[in-house]
């Protein structure tokens, strides 16, 4: 186990912008730490930086303390597993798995029972004999992290490795590599591109955004207290509700007949007001309502999700649809009118229009 330092790392591949633009970074001894973007927001190279597949242009990434930025991989003492599970197709579970520490000398018998340690734990016992052609995708990932487990690493380093599996099978795996982390309690720096994962994974978030950090916290914090306007719309499924261009009088921005109170923080006349679906309240319209049209209801047994185009044309919202989480025994049909209240101002989030930094 050991701490995980990246002090203004910066990665440039001449693009015109760095994939990875000074990132500072502490992961604690131990942690589950994930990182989290869209496509091509520097999560990968990240991890590909700690790992020591990628070399470090400026700044520094350390391990326990120690300045590991010009060293090998192999001296790192970091295990990679990928998201296509790189495993060696003539060779049987038991071999893959323990071709590594078979390569660092150690004797038959030792690597024998480090693999039957590492089987047992990820339910591969009755496997080890078979080679990977003969393998479900989630008995292959998993045979990907038992290479890594039997190594007993300082860093477990996991790029995306649920992304090939089906949807039920990604949530029975990724529930098993959270489990497997707090047992093994080996810090673990984790990339992915679903928040959904990322949220019911780590200990902490990293959210990344063109190569820069942009905030870095617990799940639920993240969740319920967003930085900045990108944060904000990008943890959450379905995601925060953003109204663009709001104009504010008086302390009162107005969407359609539907007024806000502003925060007391609010020194712009326009700016950015987020609304999570589950803040909405779905009621008749009148004069005091944000007014819209449903155009699609997402039906998910317990719930639904009611996706509505306001009629005040001035109201803008990021995407086009606002969108309404409501409960399962509320009878709404495309083509329906509704109005749209929130009765909590607190649950309310404001930005600033220019810096999507948030107001509070």
């Amino acid at each position: 186990m050991a701490s995980v330092e990246f002090d203004s790392v910066t990665r440039d591949f001449g693009s015109g912008r760095p994939a990875v633009d000074q990132l500072s970074l502490d992961i604690t001894d131990g942690e589950f730490l994930v990182l989290v973007g869209p496509s091509g927001c520097g999560k990968s190279t990240s991890l590909r930086m700690l790992a020591g597949l990628e070399p470090i242009q400026s700044g520094r990434v350390l391990i326990d303390g120690v300045d590991v930025s010009g060293r090998a991989l192999k001296s790192r003492d970091v295990a990679m597993v990928f998201q296509n599970y790189a495993l060696y197709p003539n060779m049987t579970v038991a071999q893959n798995m323990g071709f590594a520490l078979r390569n660092a000398g150690m004797s038959k018998g030792d690597t024998a029972t480090a693999v039957d340690e590492a089987a047992r734990m990820l339910e591969l016992t009755d496997v080890l004999g078979r080679k990977p052609s003969a393998l479900s995708g989630g008995q292959r990932q998993r045979v990907a992290m038992g290479r890594a487990i039997v190594r007993r690493p300082k860093v477990f380093c996991m790029d995306e490795p649920l992304s090939n599996l089906d949807a039920k099978l990604r949530v029975s795996t990724r529930a098993q590599i959270a489990s497997l982390q707090r047992r093994l309690e080996t810090t673990t720096v984790y990339v992915t591109h679903d928040q959904v994962e990322a949220m019911t994974m780590g200990d902490r978030v990293a959210v990344l955004r063109d190569g820069v950090l942009q905030q870095v916290a617990p799940p639920r914090q993240l969740y319920l207290d967003p930085d900045n306007a990108f944060v904000a719309g990008f943890m959450g499924s379905p995601a925060m509700n953003l109204l663009d261009d709001v104009v504010v009088t008086e302390g009162a921005a107005t969407l359609g007949g539907l007024a806000l109170h502003a925060p007391s923080a609010v020194a712009t006349s326009s700016v950015t007001v987020g609304v999570r679906p589950e803040s909405w309240e779905l009621t008749s319209p009148s004069t005091d309502t944000l007014d819209c049209r449903i155009d699609l209801v997402e039906e998910l047994g317990a719930e639904q999700f009611v996706h509505c185009t306001p009629l005040d044309r001035a109201v803008g919202v990021r995407g086009g649809k606002v969108v309404v989480r409501i409960d399962h025994r509320r009878s709404v049909a495309v083509g329906d009118r509704i109005g749209l209240q929130v009765p909590d101002a607190d649950t309310s989030y404001w930005f600033d229009a220019s810096s999507g930094d948030r107001i509070r």
